[in-house]
């Protein structure tokens, strides 16, 4: 008899399920569809931003489409709205979407009311309605009564203590004014100066020229060939370098000059220019070519150049 009543004891035992731990969380119910909209600050003052928040409370995996921006909401101006997010939490899924306004009336205004669209995970479209929600825009005005402008009258930083007044902000912009003053009447002085005489630039030029052309003539009588070339490539490159204010131009070698930029008033005819150098060069240094000719052809590159056209290396 005790031997069954053991044998029925331990059957029950292995075949009861087993009871769940007493400290496991039970799941949450899944929530109710609920929307509400939020206002902050809560103290709203006329100019001010602030933030409206629209929350809507579904169950999990629901969908909520955007919020439309009101687009008729008496005293209020919307000035951006941000992109909706979603705070996922057990049993529960909050949407939320956040607009930003500006109160442009005084006094009780309301916050329009909503209608949300909701999608189940069904497919089943479902629309929830945020109540509208009632504020206060206040002036700062009401603060003090007894002032007559919008903007009182503040005293400067420092004007009651000793020592610090007026005066050296005064004195400051003194100088700023009498410094401007100077720099108008140095402006005025330096376009009343009269313009440089044209025709003294056109007779230097010309002075230049004549100096390099007769040093060319005399290149063409020497009777030593390299001597003339010598002559010929001094004159021409001390005329380039005043002509094209370049000084570079009268005592680089021509490897320099062939590898470094052209001057600016040069650039167009640079390499005319050093096509005239190597003419002379090539008279100049070994190994000896000197040849009637080929100074002959020289001279006339300078004087081609001189004259303003473009000799072809």
């Amino acid at each position: 008899m005790r031997r069954g009543a053991l044998l029925c004891a331990l059957a029950l035992a292995c075949g009861a399920p087993a009871d769940p731990p007493a400290d496991a969380p039970a799941p949450p119910p899944p929530a109710a569809l609920r929307a509400s909209v939020v206002l902050e600050p809560p103290r709203i003052e006329i100019g001010d931003l602030f933030t409206v928040e629209v929350a809507v409370v579904t169950p999990p995996d629901h969908r909520v489409a955007p919020v439309q921006v009101p687009k008729a909401a008496p005293g209020l101006v919307i000035v951006d709205a941000e992109l909706p997010s979603v705070d996922r939490e057990p049993g529960r899924w909050v949407h939320r979407q956040r607009f930003r306004a500006r109160a442009r009336a005084t006094g009780p205004l309301v916050w329009p009311e909503l209608a949300l669209g909701v999608e189940t995970p069904a497919g089943e479209r479902v629309t929830v309605t945020a109540a509208a929600r009632p504020f206060e825009v206040v002036s700062l005005l009401a603060e003090h009564p007894e002032r007559r402008s919008p903007f009182s009258f503040r005293a400067p930083s420092g004007a009651g203590e000793p020592g610090r007044g007026p005066w050296l902000p005064a004195l400051l912009g003194s100088l700023f004014t009498l410094a401007a003053l100077g720099l108008i009447a140095l402006v005025r002085r330096v376009r009343s100066r009269p313009e440089p005489d044209a025709s003294l630039a056109h007779e230097a030029s010309d002075a230049r020229a004549e100096r390099l052309l007769a040093a060319l003539r005399r290149a063409e009588g020497e009777a030593d060939l390299v001597r003339a070339a010598d002559v010929a490539s001094e004159a021409f490159r001390a005329w380039a370098a005043e002509r094209f204010r370049a000084p570079r131009l009268r005592r680089a070698t021509t490897e320099e000059l062939a590898v470094s930029a052209a001057p600016y008033l040069l650039s167009l005819r640079y390499p005319a220019f050093l096509a005239v150098v190597q003419a002379f060069d090539a008279l100049r240094f070994p190994p000896p070519r000197a040849q009637a000719d080929e100074l002959r052809a020289a001279l006339a590159r300078a004087r081609d150049f001189l004259s303003g056209g473009s000799p072809l290396p």
